[in-house]
């Protein structure tokens, strides 16, 4: 049984575009623009004001519920601790404008995203195609929707070749990222769209074949992953263990079924020694302060 009425959220992410997001699409002000960590790092007011939108309504159809904003989150307003197992709290995590450098240049590829934690789990998400106004979403359990139709996802066997994969060497660790953009350089099925919520939702419709991601913020990831799983698609870490809401660092691959994961998986990590990789990982964000 869901917890929250579905066709609500997705009134309060329709609205929060028509508002905040469409009216300046193709028409932002250079003062409507502005940077986070780096210079292609982009926030605007479009951003900001939706997702105050969305943390002032979403709490209404939830009594008792918070927001975790990526925006929030950027200012230092919002904490993570919500998402721990144990917290007892229900908590939306909000991104008001995935794909916020295509949004600021023109470009069709942007969305909004909503996923549901309760007491550390994610238990639904949404995406909404703003451009498209198409809303996919998903409960734990329940299976995925895309425009309130239940969608199975497509499911084929194809090599390596005839796959599409999404992946972006961005936000690689330095230490493996000359290799990771050296491989994918060199396959013409490999490419980024910069913006997870039409990656997941390409490979939702199996117009894409599989994702791999490195950073793991849960408003980029938590309602696109829940969506994919419930279409029947597989998501997981690079090292095989399940995705959760708490994971920020370890990386991803999805991918529409087994085989297509362990191809991507054998294409750019077969070489690599996972465990001693990730342990090393850990050991060094730990003694940074980062987890």
């Amino acid at each position: 049984m869901s917890i929250v009425d579905s066709e609500k959220v997705a009134r309060a992410m329709r609205q929060a575009s028509q508002e905040f997001i469409m009216p300046r699409f193709k028409a932002l002000k250079d003062h409507e623009i502005d940077t986070k960590s780096s210079p292609t790092d982009l926030v605007t007011l479009a951003d900001i004001e939706a997702e105050a939108y969305l943390e002032k309504v979403l709490p209404e159809i939830l009594s008792g519920s918070i927001v975790v904003g990526e925006e929030g989150i950027s200012r230092g307003h919002h904490d993570m601790s919500s998402l721990e197992v144990g917290s007892g709290k229900n908590v939306w995590v909000v991104d008001p404008v995935d794909g916020t450098h295509n949004f600021v240049h023109g470009r069709k590829e942007f969305g909004v995203m909503v996923a549901l934690v309760s007491n550390g789990v994610c238990v639904a998400g949404w995406i909404y195609d703003v451009l498209q106004d198409s809303m996919t979403h998903a409960f734990l359990g329940e299976g995925a929707y895309i425009d309130n139709v239940r969608h199975y996802m497509p499911d084929s066997e194809k090599s390596f070749k005839e796959m599409v994969v999404h992946l972006s060497p961005k936000f690689f660790p330095s230490d493996i990222k000359a290799e990771m953009k050296e491989k994918s350089a060199k396959l013409d099925n490999v490419y980024t769209i910069g913006c997870s919520a039409h990656e997941y939702m390409n490979v939702t419709k199996g117009i894409s074949d599989s994702i791999v991601y490195c950073r793991l913020m849960p408003w980029d990831h938590l309602a696109g992953s829940l969506i994919v799983q419930e279409a029947g698609g597989v998501v997981s870490k690079w090292d095989s263990v399940p995705y959760k809401p708490q994971d920020l660092y370890d990386g991803l691959i999805v991918a529409r079924n087994e085989d297509g994961w362990q191809k991507v998986y054998d294409k750019f990590f077969a070489d690599m020694d996972m465990e001693a990789y990730m342990q090393a990982r850990r050991e060094k964000l730990r003694s940074l302060g980062k987890i």
